[in-house]
């Protein structure tokens, strides 16, 4: 698992959606500390559930969200791996 990868991700993900940290706890229905310890690397058993809230508020897929957590990627691999997520979401709209 890697909860640095994960937060980094994250807190790209907020940053390149332009959306505040309070709001995607809220659109994600999960606790502020809950986000703030993912984003803090200071969690070692995100719920499934939360993580797939998490990928729905930051237009994401769940999937995409696990690999990273429980995933050998590398900060560097999940930049990659996202932008062309966002390719192939676009080219679907």
């Amino acid at each position: 698992m890697s909860a640095k990868d994960l937060a980094d991700y994250l807190g790209q993900r907020v940053a390149r959606l332009g959306i505040s940290k309070s709001e995607v706890a809220r659109r994600a229905d999960i606790s502020r500390q809950t986000w703030y310890r993912l984003l803090s690397e200071d969690i070692t058993d995100a719920k499934l559930s939360t993580m797939v809230r998490l990928a729905e508020a930051l237009e994401t897929t769940p999937m995409f969200l696990l690999n990273i957590y429980f995933g050998e990627e590398t900060s560097e691999d999940t930049r990659r791996l996202h932008s062309s997520a966002d390719d192939h979401r676009r080219a679907q709209a």
